[in-house]
């Protein structure tokens, strides 16, 4: 497994007390979960389950209410199986779901304190990824903290 670790701080490992990790319920995040539970657990950094729920532009236009009611739920159901590797792993956490952009709302999120931002890869035709370009790539290139990207 290879991780890419972009970060500007020569010793970092000392300074990570709080990681956030951005789950969307893919196979790729429930492996950068994995990663940052062990993280967590050696350091004893306090964790952040996050989870986007990206508007849809025909709920956007619709006006339904009922959406937002029900995005918490939907977020948390997506958060169950990093819940489970993170109590595994004896790691307390606690959970967030936020509604909108993925990339953006992360990169809002990591700025509230956040020594790391764990993210998995997720896998994007060529001319999609090309055309619009990863959540992960995003984060990775705008985060004003250090970010873990796991395949």
């Amino acid at each position: 497994m290879s991780i890419v670790l972009r970060t500007s701080y020569d010793n970092m490992t000392s300074d990570i007390k709080s990681i956030l990790v951005c789950i969307d319920g893919s196979s790729n995040s429930n492996r950068a979960a994995t990663f940052a539970a062990g993280m967590a657990k050696k350091f004893g950094a306090a964790v952040t389950l996050l989870f986007v729920v990206a508007p849809s532009d025909h709920d956007m236009l619709a006006g339904k209410s009922s959406f937002l009611d029900e995005y918490k739920g939907f977020g948390e159901q997506r958060l169950e199986k990093a819940e489970v590797i993170f109590t595994d792993a004896g790691v307390a956490f606690h959970k967030e779901v936020e509604f909108g952009h993925a990339a953006e709302k992360i990169l809002m999120v990591s700025e509230h304190g956040y020594d790391l931002v764990v993210i998995g890869t997720r896998g994007l035709s060529a001319i999609r990824g090309f055309i619009m370009g990863s959540v992960s790539s995003q984060v990775s290139q705008h985060s004003k903290v250090p970010v873990v990207v796991v395949p």
